[in-house]
C-alpha cells in the first residue's frame, strides 16, 4: 500500500480534493503561525502552552494534506511538528530565528499548493529550499532533494529496460573488487577532471553488472545505477556529498551481490532517478531512462532558488482590498451620473493600488492603474461613453486577475498591460 509521500503517484494530480480543504489548510497554518511567534518572550510553563496551540494547529493542516495526499507536503508538516514538539520539550532551542525556518515553510508550503489549486502541475522538489533549511535545523544526517522526489513511475514494475543481447557471465567478487578500486580514488580527488575518469571506471563495471542481469526488474534497477555513473562520469553533480552517499550504497549493494543475497532498494533507485531527472545535460542512457519512468520535468531547472515567500504579503493584501474599493466604486459610478465624490474615491482606490503594486515590483500593472484613473479623471469631467466604461471595466478585471497571480504571470504580461494602457489613451482621444 502506498503512503501519501510513497513514490507510487502513477495518478494524474487531481487538484478538486485539495481545492476544498484549502481555505482550512491556509487558516490553520496561520494560526499556528501566530502562535509560534507568541511563544517569544514568553516565560517558560505559557510558552509551552503557545507553542502546544502552534502544534495543535499544524496538526489540523497536516491532518488535511495527508487525507488529500499530496505528494510531499506532509513532509514538510510532519518535519515542522517535530520542531515545535523539540521547540516545546527544550531539546531544540526556540530562537525567533527557528521560528521564522518554521514559519517561512508554512509561507512556501501555503504558496506552493495555492498554484496547485491553480493547476500548476505538482513539482513538490520546489520546496526544497525551505525543507533543508527546516531538516539542518532538527540535525538531520541526510538532507536530499530527492525526499521530495515523487515521479508518476517510479517502481520498476513495468518500466523494464530490455536484458542485454549477449550478458557476460556474473562474477559479482571480482566486480566488487574493481569496483571498490576505482571507488577510493573516486572520493578523494581533488579536481573534477580526476573525478570523471574515476567515474568512468566506475561506470564500465557497474555496465558489466547491469548486462549480467537475468530479471527484468533487476536489469532495470542497475541500468539506473548505470546511468547514475554515466552522468557522474560526464561531469553532472561533481564532487556532491549526495553522489558519493549514492555511489556508496551502490558499493554495499555490490557485497550483498558477491555474498550471494540481491535486493532492489526502492530509495537507491528513487536516488539515481532523482540524479537522472535532474541532470542538464543528460546521456543517452539517462534519456532512456527518463521515457521510461516518465521523469521528464519532474524537477526544476534550480531545486536551489528560493521561490515562495518572495511576495509581500501585506503590500498584495493591500493591494486587492483597494482594488476592491476601487472596482466597487466604479460600478457605482457606471450607475450614477457622473458624481465628482464617487470618481475621486475611485482614482484614489486605483492610486493605492498602484503604489502597493510598485512594492511589488509589477510596474506595467502599476502604470496601468494610474492610466485608469487618468481616464476615469478626465471622463467624469468630460462625460464618457460606454466603450471607455467598458475598457475601465476590463482593465480592472485585467488587475484582479494580475494580482491573483502575481507570482507566477505568463510571460506576455506586460506587454498585455501595456496595450490595454494604450487602448485607454486612444479611447480618451477619440
Amino acid at each position: 500500500m502506498s503512503t501519501p509521500d510513497s513514490p507510487q503517484q502513477s495518478k494524474p494530480f487531481d487538484s478538486e480534493p485539495l481545492s476544498w480543504v484549502m481555505v482550512e489548510i491556509r487558516e490553520a497554518l496561520g494560526r499556528s503561525k501566530t502562535a509560534l511567534f507568541e511563544a517569544g518572550g514568553r516565560q517558560r510553563e505559557e510558552r509551552a502552552t503557545a507553542l502546544q496551540h502552534a502544534r495543535s494547529h499544524l496538526h489540523q493542516a497536516h491532518g488535511a494534506l495527508v487525507m488529500v495526499d499530496v505528494a510531499g507536503a506532509s513532509l514538510l508538516t510532519d518535519g515542522a511538528e517535530q520542531a515545535l514538539a523539540r521547540f516545546r520539550d527544550g531539546s531544540l532551542e526556540y530562537t525567533l530565528d527557528h521560528a521564522q525556518i518554521v514559519a517561512d515553510l508554512y509561507q512556501a508550503l501555503t504558496e506552493y499548493l495555492e498554484d496547485l489549486v491553480a493547476g500548476t502541475p505538482p513539482q513538490p522538489t520546489r520546496l526544497f529550499p525551505y525543507y533543508r533549511d527546516l531538516q539542518t535545523m532538527l540535525g538531520a544526517e541526510r538532507i536530499h532533494p530527492a525526499d521530495l522526489f515523487f515521479p508518476p513511475a517510479s517502481t520498476l514494475e513495468g518500466h523494464a529496460i530490455a536484458l542485454a543481447e549477449s550478458p557476460p557471465a556474473a562474477d559479482y567478487p571480482a566486480w566488487r573488487g574493481r569496483f571498490e578500486k576505482s571507488l577510493l580514488p573516486f572520493l578523494k580527488a581533488q579536481d573534477d577532471a580526476a573525478r570523471r575518469q574515476h567515474a568512468s571506471d566506475l561506470h564500465a563495471t557497474l555496465t558489466l553488472v547491469a548486462d549480467a542481469q537475468q530479471a527484468a526488474p533487476a536489469r532495470t534497477f542497475w541500468f539506473a545505477m548505470q546511468a547514475f555513473a554515466g552522468l557522474a562520469a560526464s561531469g553532472e553533480g561533481m564532487g556532491t556529498r549526495n553522489v558519493k552517499q549514492l555511489f556508496g550504497l551502490i558499493n554495499l549493494q555490490l557485497r550483498r551481490l558477491a555474498q550471494g543475497t540481491a535486493s532492489l532498494p526502492e530509495a537507491m533507485l528513487r536516488d539515481a532517478l532523482y540524479f537522472i531527472a535532474a541532470a542538464a545535460e543528460p546521456t543517452s542512457e539517462a534519456r532512456q531512462l527518463r521515457a521510461a519512468f516518465a521523469l521528464e520535468g519532474q524537477v526544476p531547472a534550480d531545486v536551489e532558488a528560493r521561490r515562495y515567500g518572495q511576495v509581500d504579503q501585506e503590500a498584495l493584501q493591500g493591494a486587492r482590498a483597494a482594488l476592491a474599493q476601487a472596482r466597487a466604486s466604479w460600478s457605482r459610478l457606471a450607475q450614477a451620473d457622473l458624481d465628482p465624490a464617487l470618481g475621486d474615491a475611485f482614482e484614489q482606490s486605483l492610486q493605492q493600488v498602484a503604489a502597493q503594486t510598485d512594492i511589488l515590483k509589477q510596474p506595467a500593472l502599476a502604470s496601468l492603474l494610474r492610466e485608469c484613473a487618468a481616464v476615469a479623471r478626465l471622463a467624469v469631467a468630460s462625460g464618457r461613453s460606454a466603450a471607455l466604461e467598458n475598457e475601465i471595466g476590463m482593465a480592472l478585471l485585467f488587475a484582479d486577475t494580475g494580482l491573483e497571480q502575481v507570482r507566477r504571470l505568463p510571460d506576455d504580461f506586460a506587454g498585455n498591460a501595456e496595450t490595454i494602457a494604450a487602448r485607454l489613451q486612444a479611447l480618451l482621444a477619440g
